[in-house]
């Protein structure tokens, strides 16, 4: 694992007696060596030339890093790519969009080739806890970590998958693992060019992967991005430490026992002490013994930051959170300051000794009264700044997780009492609280930050030698008549002493209240809307269904049907999508897509429903793009009753059909040319067996034909037997033929028998015939029986005495001599002729 690092060396915390103060750059970072040297003096010599600089928590928060600044504000919000990368790792809770260590792309989708896009994502350098929250792109997603793809592409996203099938999956390493990754190197072990090695485990890095699957109307734009909300690396807890003065199981020379952590003090407890990962030294101190951090005060600060603080939508939460990805590339101090900011602490070194002071101070420790100030010595009082230097509003930022960790204004924090009294002025200051992604948190920050602002008291002068033991950060109390103070706390800056032990002691005004927080003071916050912005879903605008007929070419009515309508103009509209279901059990009986939308917005649906029968319907837009539309509500209709010219017009119908089948076997009796020439000029085939017997007719005379015909290939495969007899005597011809055949081709199959008989003179003729069909039609199967002639007689010849047929069917009637009917389904009933008349609207009978 590369690391890049700015190195804090052991010797800083190691310094020498020194003035003592609240500021820990000179000592705590650049070490006694420096302090030591002409400008370290000048630095100590010019924290006690202003006094007042750096006092408050607004100055302190306000003083910037310099120049020399060695990292970017605000959270890492676009990937990095190269290995010149600083090591990073977290705590807290915070977000990154890491780095990138590998992509490539596999597979097929269809006709799509490489249609797999995978995307490896390291996220820090440390091992982490738990699972990582997710942004794709703009929106925060939902990975179904309980549904596994079993090919090991990792997890799906649900807001990625459409129709059932997923297109996006991710798949997390904590950073833990010893191997590499089985998945990357089964598609990219042995590519050609970048090889995903065996050696490519990342040890100690917790990475992500993603794949996603080719679909352009999903990746609009291009291949997704994302942003992981990772969680914190393990910290040692002071107070969890039974052997330094808390209770528990952690041990600082054991990291298995630490637990993951967004206490401010405890993230900068280890920070000083140095963060390890094994034996290697990764960031912050070097070795640093527990004694130089005193677990009582480390322990009260990290209590403090876990105190619960009341809400003003109910509930509670802590009182001070931190969450942030440290980078190698940071000087460790720039980073304490930012965490100590995030908690209103206050951060002094003594002597070596490292404490923290987190929020109110406590109580006073040590007092005294005008008598005990050394007169013969020097002193200053600043009642109150320049105006310039005067603060009365603070406006602050903070990463927002709710609007993708994007740095976010909180509400500004204004008093019009504070500038009545600096003469109407609005004297703001900006705070950047880049570790605390808590809204409510950064409103307490603020309040605190402009009242301790307002206490701007400051004295310096000599204490005797009883107040050798302050130390900064300690509350003292002052009752002074010259001042008119009455037991007033004062928190010590800073402290020297002299070679006669007196003591040089900087003291600011405080005021415990300043950080009293009620749900009151919670000021309303807002979150901007982040993500994909789509329109919403198009609903069926002005949905109609009514009853109608479909017609024959005649124009008499044919069959129920149902006519749906739909509002006209509307733009980005291709089809109209329908579905029709019965009333009665809710079934759908008819569902189609390829209604082409346009004038005049109303179609009849062909389709089989029957007359008289309750349906709903209902239906809605297909657009040109990939946009949402909406069904309509179902809405009720009752099919027509078509009555006796529905049955009449369907027989039509059907008997339309037979009559094309018979056309094409009677254009056998009449072709020319050879079927097998036919067929293989149709379909281009060559090779195929058949035979043919006869003799040929000039004017008179008889022949027989028999033909066998077995052709086979790619594309039609058939077998048929043709038999015809002939005979001519002048004008007066007949002839006959018996045809059978079985084909099958990509689009059905036929089996058929045919008897054709043909006879007559010159040009005058009558043709007869009978078939018995099935057929496959893409997967339809029909069976059927089909006479052609004038008359069809139905007799029973056992009885020879009877010379009545039972049925005769003539010039489209059916005559019955006898009918002996169970029941009868039928839409009109003429008796009498005519006299006596039954249908659908009753019985009529006429006079006469």
């Amino acid at each position: 694992m590369k690391f890049s690092k700015w190195l804090l060396a052991s010797t800083a915390f190691f310094a020498a007696a020194t003035p003592v103060h609240a500021e820990p750059v000179t000592i705590a970072l650049f070490g006694a060596a420096f302090a030591a040297t002409i400008p370290g003096q000048i630095v100590s010599l010019a924290l006690f030339g202003a006094v007042n600089y750096g006092l408050s928590l607004v100055s302190k928060a306000l003083k910037k890093n310099g120049d020399d600044a060695t990292r970017d504000p605000g959270t890492s919000l676009t990937v990095q790519m190269g290995d010149d990368q600083p090591v990073s790792f977290t705590g807290g809770s915070t977000a990154t969009a890491g780095k990138r260590k590998y992509s490539g792309t596999w597979g097929n989708d269809g006709k799509t080739p490489n249609a797999y896009l995978v995307d490896v994502i390291e996220l820090g350098n440390m091992p982490t806890s738990g699972t990582p929250g997710v942004w794709v792109n703009d929106d925060r997603v939902t990975v179904l970590w309980a549904e596994p793809e079993p090919g090991g592409l990792g997890f799906p996203v649900l807001e990625y998958r459409r129709g059932g099938t997923d297109y996006l999956w991710i798949r997390f390493a904590d950073g833990t693992q010893t191997v590499a990754d089985p998945y990357l190197r089964d598609k990219f072990g042995l590519h050609p060019e970048r090889p995903f090695t065996s050696t490519m485990i990342g040890r100690g890095c917790p990475y992500a992967v993603m794949t996603a699957r080719y679909n352009r109307d999903i990746y609009i734009n291009g291949a997704p991005s994302f942003l992981f909300e990772t969680g914190s690396v393990r910290f040692y807890d002071v107070r969890k430490d039974s052997t330094n003065g808390g209770s528990g199981a952690h041990r600082w020379a054991d990291p298995a026992t630490w637990e993951p952590s967004n206490n401010n003090a405890v993230l900068i407890y280890n920070i000083i002490r140095g963060v390890y990962y094994g034996d290697e030294w990764v960031y912050g101190g070097q070795d640093l013994p527990a004694f130089r951090l005193p677990s009582s005060n480390w322990i009260a600060a990290a209590n403090e930051c876990d105190a619960l603080v009341n809400l003003s939508a109910g509930g509670t939460e802590k009182a001070y959170r931190a969450g942030y990805e440290f980078r190698g590339n940071e000087r460790p101090i720039e980073a304490i300051d930012k965490l100590r900011k995030g908690c209103n602490g206050r951060l002094a070194e003594v002597g070596g000794i490292f404490k923290l002071l987190v929020g109110a101070p406590g109580a006073a420790v040590y007092s005294f009264t005008d008598d005990d100030i050394l007169v013969t010595e020097g002193q200053t009082f600043t009642p109150f700044p320049t105006l310039v230097d005067t603060v009365n509003a603070v406006e602050a930022t903070y990463p927002e997780p709710a609007a993708k960790w994007a740095t976010k204004d909180a509400p500004a924090r204004y008093s019009d009492v504070m500038e009545i009294e600096d003469d109407d002025n609005r004297l703001p200051a900006g705070i950047a609280f880049e570790t605390s992604p808590y809204a409510n948190q950064v409103q307490r920050l603020m309040l605190a930050a402009v009242q301790d602002a307002r206490r701007f008291r400051t004295h310096q002068f000599h204490l005797p030698p009883d107040a050798y033991a302050l130390e900064p950060n300690d509350v003292v109390a002052w009752t002074s008549d010259r001042n008119g103070y009455e037991n007033k706390k004062f928190l010590v800056t800073s402290i020297v002493g002299a070679r006669t032990f007196n003591q040089l002691v900087t003291f600011k005004e405080i005021d415990p209240s300043d950080y009293d927080w009620d749900t009151d003071f919670e000021l309303p916050t807002s979150d901007g809307w982040i993500g994909t912005i789509t329109p919403p879903p198009q609903p069926m605008y002005g949905w109609q269904v009514e009853p109608d007929v479909l017609k024959d070419a005649a124009g008499d009515p044919w069959r129920p049907t149902i006519r749906v309508s739909a509002s006209p103009d509307q733009d980005d509209v291709e089809f109209v999508w329908v579905q029709v279901r019965l009333a009665a059990d809710l079934s759908i009986v008819f569902d189609s897509s390829s209604t082409r939308y346009g004038s005049p917005f109303s179609w009849l649906l062909n389709a089989n429903f029957k007359g008289n029968t309750d349906y709903q319907a209902r239906g809605k837009f297909i657009p040109f793009s990939n946009r949402e539309t909406e069904w309509s509500e179902w809405l009720p209709v009752t099919t027509p009753y078509v009555a006796a010219s529905e049955l009449i017009a369907d027989l039509a119908h059907i008997g339309q059909d037979v009559k094309e089948v018979f056309k094409d076997l009677y254009d056998t009796m009449s072709r020319t040319e050879s079927l097998l020439v036919q067929i293989q000029q149709n379909y281009q085939i060559t090779s195929s067996v058949s035979q043919s017997i006869g003799r040929k007719l000039e004017v008179s005379g008889a022949s027989f034909s028999e033909q066998v015909l077995v052709l086979s290939s790619d594309v039609v495969n058939i077998a048929e037997q043709t038999t015809e007899l002939s005979a001519q005597l002048g004008e007066n011809f007949a002839n006959g033929l018996i045809k059978f055949e079985a084909s099958a081709d990509p689009e059905g199959a036929l089996a058929q028998v045919a008897i054709l008989v043909r006879a007559g003179d010159g040009d005058s003729f009558l043709n007869s015939g009978l078939y018995i069909r099935v057929v496959n039609d893409a997967g339809t199967l029909t069976s059927e029986i089909a006479l052609d002639a004038q008359r069809v007689v139905f007799i029973d010849g056992s009885d020879p005495s009877n010379k009545t047929p039972a049925i005769v069917f003539e010039g489209g009637t059916a005559k019955l001599a006898v009918a002996d009917i169970g029941s009868v389904r039928t839409a009109d009933i003429s008796l009498g002729n005519g006299k006596v008349q039954i249908n659908a609207t009753g019985i009529t009978v006429k006079s006469g």
